[in-house]
């Protein structure tokens, strides 16, 4: 499972060969993707899990599709909170306040300036 505000998605990944054990919530393990490694993440009993993954969907084999069948009230649960949950905004733009560089930038004159040599001529020179 990987957070989507890292790019990332939430998916749940069963056994593609195998069915569950009798007792399968007891062996769910949650690994939790952050920047260089992942964490091991104790979940709470009869916590909701995000949809099966594509590929598990595609390649699962016989018996296999017992496991979502063990999940899928947790799964639409899942799916119905998503559905509510608002969707982070987005970082501000510009749009409503654009920068516009049709106007060219006004030039100082000399006088403008503060002299910070004691070479007036050098200082004003680098102007």
């Amino acid at each position: 499972m990987t957070l989507p505000e890292m790019g990332g998605s939430c998916e749940t990944y069963f056994s593609i060969r195998s069915a569950p054990p009798l007792k399968p919530h007891s062996n769910i393990m949650c690994l939790c993707l952050i920047p260089d490694h992942f964490l091991h993440v104790k979940l709470k009993e009869n916590c909701l899990l995000p949809p099966s993954c594509k590929e598990w969907m595609t390649h699962k084999i016989g018996e296999a599709e017992q496991w979502l069948f063990e999940f899928l009230d947790r799964q639409a649960a899942f799916d119905e909170l998503m559905s509510k949950e608002p969707m982070p905004p987005k970082k501000p733009t510009n749009v409503h306040n654009p920068i516009t560089c049709d106007t060219p930038t006004p030039k100082k004159s000399k006088e403008d300036f503060e002299v910070m040599d004691e070479d007036e001529d050098y200082a004003l020179s680098l102007v």
